[in-house]
């Protein structure tokens, strides 16, 4: 049986160092392979970007396989083992502080927000203008939730930092859907 050569469907190569050819969707025969770094350019050219102070804000639109009609995934398992990021997005070069929270919705895009907690304690949540992170659902309200660094001192004097989500009386209520925890560092 013939070994099957891996040639990328954009640039049309063989797999090179440092750029693995994967395949990130259901298409099968000479279009199922793409180099990485090939998917991730495509992938850059569907990316808005919205940057601030506080939040940098990241939507991907039509983040499916034009051919296959597939979602891509975020994340793909390379033949290494290892694992490789789809998505590029940027954390504030002074943020010593942040958090990366992603908007849930029901389409082929994917809204990513990135928080700088070092420039702003105190994160507003909603649709309306006056929030840092906005997100124009119609089940979001105004002014839906804040996040907030909180530093607390237990009884040996030791400082812990943590962050505390409260709901700002939404119609709908505020859901936080942790996939794992995280633990945010001391100053």
């Amino acid at each position: 049986m013939p070994i099957e050569e891996k040639c990328c469907r954009i640039c049309l190569s063989e797999e090179e160092p440092g750029n693995p050819i994967i395949s990130p969707c259901n298409c099968t025969g000479s279009v199922k392979y793409i180099h990485l770094d090939c998917i991730r350019e495509w992938l850059e050219g569907k990316k808005h970007k919205k940057c601030t102070p506080f939040v940098n804000s990241y939507i991907w639109r039509g983040l499916e396989c034009e051919i296959c009609k597939a979602f891509y995934k975020d994340i793909v398992t390379l033949e290494s083992g290892k694992e490789a990021s789809l998505l590029n997005f940027d954390v504030h070069e002074d943020a010593n502080k942040h958090m990366i929270i992603e908007s849930v919705t029901n389409s082929s895009s994917k809204t990513i927000h990135v928080v700088n907690f070092s420039a702003l304690s105190r994160i507003k949540v909603g649709r309306g203008s006056q929030c840092e992170v906005r997100i124009t659902d119609v089940s979001v309200s105004r002014h839906h939730s804040t996040f907030d660094l909180v530093n607390i001192d237990d009884k040996q004097g030791n400082s812990k930092t943590y962050l505390s989500v409260c709901d700002e009386a939404s119609k709908f209520g505020t859901l936080v859907f942790v996939r794992k925890p995280i633990p945010v560092k001391k100053s």
